[in-house]
C-alpha cells in the first residue's frame, strides 16, 4: 500500500507576502486614496476618548494595524474582508510584532461578511469608515452605501475609495456606478452632491466623502449588475445599474436604521 501523503501547513508568512501588493495596504496607501485619515482621527480625539474605526475590504487588516501603531487604545479598529484567509490572526500577531505593538493592545477585529447583504453592525457604530481599492469590486454598491450611513455615528466621516470612471476599462463598462432618470445619465459625482455627499480628490484618485446621510444610497432601484471578469478575464469589477427616482417635494427621508435599509432592499 502507499504510504499517506501528508500536507504541510501554509506558512502565513509566505502567504501574506505573496498577497501584500493586493490585500496588505498600509495607512500610507490609505491615505493617498482617500486623504489625511489621521487628521480625522486627531480631530475626533480632540473631543472624546476613543474613535471606532471600520475599513471595508481591509484584506488583512495592515492600515488597521498602522492605526493601533499610531494610536495605540485611542483607536478601536474594525475590519470586514470577504475571505476568511485573510482573517488570519498569526500574520496579524506577527505585523503587529513588526509595527511594535506592545502586547496586550488590541488588535483589530476582522468580520468575514459579504457588504453586499449587509454589515454586522449595530446602528451608530463607528466613527469613521475607510476603504481602499475594495468598492470596485462591491455588488450591491447602493446598499452598501446605505449600510455605511447605518452604522456611522451622527458626527462620523465616511471616506471610501471611489472613481466616476475607471479608465482602464472600456468606455461602456468605465462606469461602475451607472445611474439614470428620465432616460438621462446622472454621474455618481452629481448623484452624491444630491444626496449630501461628495467626490473628493485625493493623489491617486478620487473618493466619496460623506458624513452620515439617511439619503446616501437611496432612491436608487438596481436594474442589473454586471461582473466585468465573466466578460475578460483582465477586467475587474462589479459594474452596477440604477434608476433613481427622487423624493417628491415636501417628502422626508426616513433616518438610516437596519430596519429602514432592509425595506429598501
Amino acid at each position: 500500500m502507499a504510504p499517506m501523503r501528508t500536507t504541510r501547513p501554509a506558512n502565513p508568512a509566505s502567504r501574506y507576502e505573496r498577497k501584500r501588493e493586493h490585500r496588505g495596504r498600509g495607512l500610507a496607501d490609505l491615505e493617498r486614496r482617500v486623504g489625511n485619515v489621521r487628521a480625522e482621527i486627531d480631530a475626533r480625539l480632540a473631543r472624546q476618548d476613543v474613535v471606532r474605526v471600520l475599513e471595508l475590504g481591509c484584506g488583512f487588516g495592515m492600515a488597521l494595524l498602522d492605526l493601533v501603531a499610531h494610536y495605540g487604545e485611542r483607536v478601536q479598529t474594525v475590519g470586514i474582508t470577504q475571505l476568511r484567509s485573510d482573517a488570519d490572526r498569526d500574520v496579524q500577531h506577527r505585523e503587529a510584532a513588526r509595527r511594535s505593538i506592545a502586547p496586550g493592545t488590541h488588535l483589530p477585529a476582522i468580520a468575514v461578511a459579504d457588504v453586499s447583504r449587509g454589515f454586522p453592525f449595530a446602528d451608530d457604530a463607528f466613527d469613521l469608515i475607510v476603504s481602499q481599492v475594495a468598492w470596485q469590486y462591491f455588488a450591491g454598491k447602493a446598499r452598501v452605501l446605505r449600510e455605511a450611513m447605518r452604522v456611522l455615528s451622527p458626527s462620523g466621516i465616511a471616506l471610501i475609495d471611489a472613481d466616476e470612471v475607471e479608465r482602464r476599462l472600456p468606455g461602456e463598462y468605465a462606469r461602475l456606478v451607472e445611474i439614470w432618470h428620465d432616460g438621462r445619465l446622472l454621474t455618481f459625482g452629481d448623484y452624491l452632491l444630491q444626496a449630501g455627499g461628495s467626490l473628493a480628490e485625493a493623489p491617486d484618485g478620487t473618493y466619496v466623502r460623506a458624513g452620515k446621510c439617511a439619503s446616501l444610497g437611496a432612491h436608487l432601484t438596481p436594474l442589473f449588475e454586471i461582473d466585468l471578469a465573466d466578460i475578460h478575464a483582465g477586467w475587474d469589477g462589479v459594474k452596477c445599474v440604477y434608476d433613481y427616482r427622487p423624493p417628491s417635494a415636501g417628502a422626508t427621508t426616513p433616518s438610516a436604521t437596519s430596519a429602514s435599509i432592509a425595506a429598501s432592499s
